[in-house]
């Protein structure tokens, strides 16, 4: 739709217009810059007073009148988050974390800047309909459609050669590739692990007295996120999320202390923890939490899962989730088979794996009280 386009141009305007300041393109990975955006970067600065500095895979680009725009991607950023930058520019931002972002964020505040403003700001497709992009309200989202790039369509709106091609080839999409890159539609991802799950359909409020069992679902992390799920169960059996706890930096007796407030706010039946985990499950039995660790088997859990979001006889799925957790709605959506095999990709499935711990765990009660 012509937005990396845009974005280089609008690099290359501030570059000019305020001399010394500095910026930088950023990728999740910075491997991934030299074959996408910086093909497009390259010809937008084509003649320009400056310089490039590292050849085919270059570094930085310094301009005659002192500014400098750095590469770099989240998996090598060193040099890009070592001081102050008047912009960054996220080439695929729906690639990065909220945690990524919020790194960018932390070196844009304005301290020594030489524009009158800064800026973190990038380009997107559509990725799940609860990505944390569509959530952070501090975002402006600007919508773009095919026909403001100027290599599909003239500007009196007829398609070009070119985008007679890549048209046709977009319209033949199927599926949610066709709803992401053909209609702009934020939609679940295609390989999704879980590609029953509906948000029409899975995400909803239930009344927390409808829940006859509680229970807790934990998976560890620090540089990863920790994640606590408040899981209600009624009498019919069927699963809620009704709370999400999904903090990356927590310190293990931080997360454990929310634990345990939740487990006694709600009388929690189990607590559920990978059993890899030992150091968590320890401590969390030493504050009175009596975790149960589970060995979470990757594919009988997958499979149990998938079942509970079937639609059963009764027209009801056997797991819901509450709108306000979007990160379990996102990795619902985000989880993916790696390519030809029975195996998930290890991403956006740190509470896709605290699920799975619970699936181990259970046990059905037959009767509540």
């Amino acid at each position: 739709t012509g937005k990396t386009l845009a974005a280089c141009w609008k690099m290359h305007i501030l570059a000019l217009k305020y001399p010394g300041l500095n910026g930088a393109i950023i990728r999740k990975t910075q491997k991934s810059l030299y074959g996408s955006v910086l093909q497009t970067w390259e010809r937008v600065i084509a003649g320009a007073p400056l310089k490039n500095y590292g050849g085919e895979k270059p570094e930085k680009y310094i301009y005659n009148n002192g500014s400098v725009i750095w590469v770099g991607g989240m998996d090598n950023s060193d040099k890009v988050l070592s001081s102050e930058r008047d912009f960054f520019y996220v080439n695929q931002a729906e690639e990065l974390t909220l945690d990524d972002w919020e790194k960018l964020t932390t070196r844009t505040t304005g301290r020594g800047a030489v524009m009158p403003y800064t800026m973190t700001f990038g380009d997107c497709n559509p990725a799940g309909s609860k990505h944390w992009i569509r959530t952070r309200p501090t975002l402006k989202l600007i919508h773009t459609t095919h026909r403001d790039n100027p290599t599909l369509y003239s500007l009196e709106g007829i398609l070009t050669e070119h985008g007679k091609r890549t048209m046709k080839a977009l319209e033949a999409l199927s599926g949610v590739r066709r709803k992401r890159l053909y209609e702009g539609i934020w939609a679940t991802a295609e390989g999704a692990v879980y590609d029953m799950f509906d948000a029409a359909v899975h995400v909803k409020e239930r009344d927390a007295t409808e829940m006859k069992q509680w229970g807790l679902a934990m998976d560890a992390g620090y540089t990863h996120p920790a994640v606590i799920l408040l899981i209600g169960i009624d009498n019919d059996g069927r699963w809620h999320i009704a709370r999400e706890f999904y903090e990356r930096g927590k310190l293990q007796e931080d997360v454990v202390k929310v634990a345990k407030e939740w487990y006694l706010e709600k009388d929690c039946q189990m607590v559920a923890v990978d059993e890899a985990a030992a150091g968590l499950i320890a401590d969390l039995r030493n504050n009175g939490v009596p975790a149960e660790g589970a060995k979470g088997r990757v594919f009988g859990g997958i499979t149990a899962i998938q079942d509970r979001l079937k639609i059963q006889g009764d027209d009801l799925p056997r797991l819901t989730v509450a709108p306000s957790c979007i990160n379990i709605i996102n990795e619902f959506e985000s989880y993916i088979w790696k390519p030809e095999k029975d195996e998930p990709v290890k991403e956006n499935d740190h509470a896709m794996d605290s699920i799975r711990y619970f699936s181990d765990a259970f046990k059905p009660v037959q009767v509540f009280l």
